[in-house]
């Protein structure tokens, strides 16, 4: 079976400083790969690239085809298979005329085309999308008087309403409380297991994985310094050492939790 995405010595430079560093890794189509690091170390930059956002060097290949030697066209056919939800910081104005179906239905007419309409099969998976994200009794509220939380929810439906053979998510339950961390959590991993799409997910925060992941990547200074299964990468060895910070790691039923030694 041919990888879903495969890096081949990507490099990603920004004002001659090395954001990524000769990257290589294979992602097998319906994994789940999590990519953990600091902040600083790439991430972000990591997953901009699976669709082609950002410029890079090296040999990238998503669903088969390389996207450097791309043409435009092409390239946005490609988009159309990847739901990519960003990192979401500041809310929107509050006069920003969409409701929440219309933000979900942004992702379908992504997939429709340029100046295509909505057909009734369309609205049924915008529909059939928000029931699975539990958003259909917010679907006519304004999006901007949302929460962070729903607004994550949204988000997510509106990449999944492009029934996509890749979701690339950055972030996803950060800056948010408690609740919404864990629902946010709890939705990315359901939505895994039901769609069969392979999940690229950024984080940080070890709570933030649903369990059942497939692998772990860690990302230092824009270098994967390991790749394989959470059981062997999770490890309070490697995370002490990749954020600087002795850490022991507690796994239970497929969750993991990282909390810093007592100083001695």
């Amino acid at each position: 079976m041919n990888p879903a995405i495969e890096f081949h010595n990507v490099s990603v430079c920004r004002a001659r400083v090395d954001i990524l560093r000769q990257i290589s890794l294979s992602i097998a189509p319906g994994e789940f790969l999590a990519v953990l690091g600091p902040n600083g170390a790439g991430k972000s930059t990591l997953i901009q690239t699976m669709p082609g956002l950002i410029p890079f060097i090296g040999d990238l290949r998503v669903l088969g085809q390389p996207i450097t030697r791309m043409a435009s066209r092409a390239l946005s056919r490609l988009r159309r298979r990847i739901g990519y939800v960003p990192q979401l910081h500041a809310r929107p104005p509050a006069a920003l005329p969409l409701s929440v179906r219309e933000v979900i239905e942004m992702g379908r007419a992504g997939v429709r085309g340029t100046g295509r309409r909505l057909n009734t099969s369309d609205r049924e998976i915008c529909d059939r999308i928000m029931e699975q994200t539990r958003l259909m009794k917010l679907a006519e509220r304004p999006y901007a008087v949302l929460s962070g939380g729903e607004q994550r929810k949204v988000h997510l439906g509106r990449a999944l309403a492009q029934e996509p053979e890749i979701l690339l998510l950055d972030e996803p339950a950060g800056h948010l409380d408690f609740h919404w961390q864990e629902a946010i959590t709890q939705l990315v991993g359901k939505l895994w297991r039901t769609t069969g799409a392979t999940v690229i997910m950024v984080t940080h925060d070890l709570r933030h994985l649903p369990p059942g992941i497939t692998r772990v990547a860690l990302l230092e200074d824009g270098r994967l310094s390991a790749v394989g299964s959470p059981e062997h990468i999770l490890q309070s060895e490697n995370l002490s050492k990749l954020y600087d910070l002795p850490l022991r790691v507690i796994e239970s039923r497929g969750r993991y939790l990282a909390l810093p030694e007592e100083s001695s």
